[in-house]
């Protein structure tokens, strides 16, 4: 096995989330089971959100040394010009 884990569809897994969140809703379960399922459901996307969000500052650019007056750079190949 190479190690990733791959579904068969993305449509799968669309399909598993609003069956979870049907669960949650609509479902005969005691209430402390709904909650339960609709906790993990949120906790789910909270967590996913954190981490969209640390990646995404992560990458950020750092410059090494300010621009003086009179240079910028080229959005192509981050060369400085004046």
């Amino acid at each position: 096995m190479s190690g990733e884990l791959v579904l068969a569809s993305k449509w799968d897994a669309a399909f598993d989330v609003v069956r979870f969140l049907w669960v949650g809703f609509f479902s005969d379960l005691p209430a402390w089971a709904r909650y339960t399922v609709l906790g993990l459901f949120g906790s789910t996307v909270v967590y996913g959100f954190v981490s969209w969000l640390r990646k995404r500052s992560a990458h950020a650019p750092e410059d090494e040394e300010p621009l003086q007056e009179g240079e910028r750079t080229l959005p192509e190949g981050g060369t400085r010009v004046r």
